[in-house]
């Protein structure tokens, strides 16, 4: 699986930020080992009626079980899940982590398109990678961003409108996840585009990633406080 991975970013930083992606055409199926799969996992496999969708799952799963695996000292298989509670509406519905050490590194994963992220720090992150939608979306779905986004969107040149929309979605999603909400919570909160006179979340890093043309991608990363 590592062979079919690439190293967007593995920062030793004081975060530890690593971001790895994946793109499922490079994937021989036949190699794919389902037993490091628990039950959830491949009953959540099961439901996804297309054949990509449930490739792109299960590689996604199996690669971040083989990174949190390395990191921890443990088989793909020993590597086990939980929900935190969500900070919105208090539901088992938060951020995945992992089961035991509260120490235990944090990480996120998303998959569009055919193309896997998957971040893991020291500190809670969120990751989020869109395939372009269609040229539609933008004017269908803006409406629930962040005054100052929707702004930023309708100033974009109409042919670029498309490539601005999904490059801020994926930076508001990566936050909500990073914050453990995900995007069924405060979606016009808070402003997440790269306009430089907007306010960014208190303690969080928002980056753009390097993806595939089509895509945008980007991460969420909280910043540990400074102890002077």
């Amino acid at each position: 699986m590592d062979r079919a991975s690439t190293v967007l970013s593995e920062d030793r930083d004081e975060e530890g930020l690593g971001v790895w992606a994946l793109r499922v055409a490079d994937i021989d199926s036949s190699q794919l080992d389902l037993s490091v799969l628990d039950a959830g996992e491949r009953r959540r496999a099961a439901t996804l009626v297309h054949g990509a969708d449930r490739l792109s799952y299960i590689a996604g799963r199996i690669l971040l079980r083989e990174l949190l695996g390395r990191r921890l000292g443990l088989a793909s298989a020993g590597v086990a899940f939980r929900r935190e509670s969500c900070p919105s509406c208090g539901g088992p519905n938060g951020r995945p982590a992992l089961d035991g050490d509260a120490r235990s590194p944090h990480f996120s994963i998303s998959r569009s398109g055919g193309v896997v992220l998957i971040a893991i720090a020291a500190v809670p992150v969120g990751v989020d990678v869109q395939i372009f939608p269609h040229d539609e979306t933008p004017s269908e779905v803006s409406s629930l961003l962040h005054a100052e986004e929707r702004s930023e969107i309708a100033s974009a040149a109409p042919s670029k409108r498309t490539e601005v929309f999904t490059r801020l979605w994926t930076r508001k999603e990566a936050y909500l996840k990073g914050i453990g909400t995900g995007v069924a919570h405060d979606l016009d909160a808070e402003y997440l585009g790269t306009r430089p006179h907007g306010a960014a979340p208190p303690d969080w890093t928002v980056l753009d990633l390097p993806v595939a043309a089509g895509y945008a991608a980007a991460a969420a990363i909280k910043r540990r406080q400074s102890s002077v």
